[in-house]
């Protein structure tokens, strides 16, 4: 045991490094350079988020390696591209910024069509800008909004758009265009530049151009850092809840507390796994409190959030996949208190698990966004939107328990079905789990569809218009009371009741991801984004295979004569009883 318990030590402190290694790389002056207050889509945020988010939007990514990133930024962090566009953009590496190979283009098929190298992942802004093939393709897209005004880009148009826009923002910087970030409480920051900036900030470009010029002669900037700061804060000021959001957040980009959050559930469901196999109890304590510590980051995560952002954590796909995840672990820890030899807890930690992995494959510039208009109805937002997003979490806790079902009998053929002739009303302790969790969720999702009806007459003057999200929350609804009423009249059984959950959950994966970002239609359309359809996609042809493989693997279970003996253990055909796990 202390041997198992040193090795996940040391996994822990493999998982944290890192973090340690991102803090003690730093300089005194990239620290303060990191807090300097940026104002920047609709919020003020570090320009550490800043740097952060311009990274992955010019190369996919904000770190790099050898083997992951462009060449000319092996080794570096966000922050030091940012400060290199900024202050010395023509001197940047070797071919400027406009020359060096920084921005990604993976899909290859687009890249074939558009004639540049396949095998090539990033390309300079100068190839870019002069490639004739995505000229055309941005032709073809300006000529279709000629048409139709409501088209959204989509393919080759779509990259071919975010491509134009990152040649834009490093023309900005080549051309120093200022930048907001001179304060002014509850207004709209100044902007300035070495190269000038709005009237009244002539000391802060002053600051800038003494940082500038020692920047580029390589010269100790922790003094030009920290005048730059002062210039700044005495040139103008941010009210001190920006200020506290400004430190919150700092703390939130160096802690990293879902990544922290991933490893705790995944460390978890993997002690959870071994415990089948060998010391079972201390193996299981140990998951459990792997689990507490994954609800905890879970917990600080979204609780940093609130404090960065002022608003409850609901605006957008990012925030409602954490907060799914996160009631699905809580659902799980209550219901296992109260059953302790249930499930619960173990498809809780794996539908958390799953919620921040998806959480965390959102572009992250939609991972912050500032609330549209019709989001500012605060009250109802929070009630309809957490409400129903619980609902989800709820039941994608009982789809986790239809697979492990499905997976422990079907897969592994530990049992199959009881003979409700031989023993009526007995019912798999596993299924009785999943018809709890569906009946909670379906409460939730029914409740969360009301208020949502409560807020639209608050917002669009109106209860109900048949929006599709709309149809498709009362569709899954519908889909919710099918199942069970037909689980309560015995239509379905213990296989049917497992697999539904499964194949009811996708309608509400379409209800809130195919809505928004693949039908993008109708009046929600704050919430409509794009990408991730291939891994939605292959997610649902593997829960399709999932499935037909369990279905025939129980038909040739029954057929060789498994079934349930009245124990509740497998017997053969011959009477011989089987353990099962």
């Amino acid at each position: 045991m202390m041997r198992l318990l040193a090795v996940v030590s040391l996994l822990l402190v493999a998982a944290a490094t890192p973090t340690v290694a991102a803090e003690t790389k730093d300089d005194g002056w990239l620290d303060t350079f990191r807090a300097i207050p940026i104002q920047d889509g609709g919020r003020v945020m570090p320009l550490d988020t800043y740097a952060d988010m311009l990274a992955v939007d010019l190369t996919g990514r904000k770190h790099w390696s050898a083997s992951r990133g462009p060449a000319a930024l092996a080794g570096r962090d966000a922050i030091e591209l940012l400060a290199d566009l900024m202050f010395n953009p023509d001197g940047f590496i070797d071919g400027g910024a406009l020359g060096t190979p920084l921005i990604a283009i993976e899909n290859r098929p687009f890249k074939k069509r558009v004639g540049l190298d396949e095998k090539t992942r990033f390309f300079s802004a100068a190839e870019i800008a002069r490639n004739d093939g995505i000229k055309r393709v941005l032709r073809d897209f300006e000529a279709e909004r000629m048409k139709d005004q409501s088209a959204r880009p989509k393919g080759d148009a779509k990259i071919a758009l975010n491509l134009s826009n990152a040649v834009h923002r490093l023309n900005q910087f080549v051309s120093r265009e200022p930048l907001p970030i001179v304060p002014r409480a509850g207004e709209r920051f100044l902007r300035v530049s070495e190269a000038g900036g709005e009237p009244g900030t002539e000391k802060a470009q002053a600051a800038m151009r003494a940082f500038g010029e020692a920047y580029r002669a390589g010269k100790p900037l922790d003094a030009p850092a920290t005048a730059l700061a002062d210039a700044l804060t005495e040139t103008g000021h941010i009210t001190d809840k920006q200020a506290r959001a400004i430190r919150l957040e700092l703390f939130y980009n160096a802690h990293k507390p879902w990544r922290m959050t991933a490893y705790a559930y995944a460390l978890s469901i993997i002690m959870f796994g071994l415990s089948r196999l060998m010391l079972r109890k201390p193996l299981v304590i140990l998951a459990v409190l792997l689990g507490v510590w994954g609800v905890a980051e879970h917990t600080l995560g979204i609780g940093l959030r609130v404090g960065i952002l002022g608003r409850a954590p609901v605006s957008n796909t990012y925030e409602s996949l954490l907060w799914m995840g996160l009631i699905g672990i809580f659902i799980g820890l209550i219901a296992q208190v109260f059953n302790r030899k249930a499930y619960y807890l173990f498809a809780g930690v794996c539908a958390a698990l799953l919620s921040v992995l998806f959480a965390m494959m959102v572009p992250i510039s939609d991972q912050t966004n500032s609330l549209p208009a019709v989001l500012r109805s605060n009250y109802w937002l929070t009630v309809h939107v957490l409400t129903i997003v619980a609902s989800y979490g709820v039941l994608m806790v009982a789809s986790v328990l239809g697979h492990v079902y499905l997976f422990r009998t079907a897969i592994l053929g530990h049992r199959l079905e009881p003979d409700q002739n031989e023993h009526p009303g007995r019912s798999h302790p596993i299924t009785v789990q999943i018809y709890r969790c569906m009946q909670i969720g379906l409460f939730l999702l029914t409740a969360g569809t009301i208020l949502g009806g409560v807020w639209a007459a608050d917002s669009w003057g109106r209860f109900w218009g048949w929006d599709p999200k709309e149809t498709w929350a009362l569709i899954s609804i519908v889909i919710y009371f099918a199942v069970l009423h037909a689980r309560y009249v015995k239509w379905i059984k213990d296989f049917g009741l497992a697999a539904s959950a499964v194949l009811a959950f996708t309608a509400i994966v379409w209800t809130f991801y195919g809505v928004n970002y693949v039908m993008a239609t109708g009046l929600h359309s704050y919430g409509f984004g794009a990408g991730g359809e291939t891994w939605v996609g292959l997610w649902a042809i593997a829960e399709a295979v999932f499935l037909i493989v369990c279905k025939l693997r129980a038909k040739s279970l029954a057929g060789g004569g498994h079934k349930t003996g009245p124990t509740g253990r497998g017997t053969t055909a011959g009477g011989v009883e089987k353990a099962t796990a």
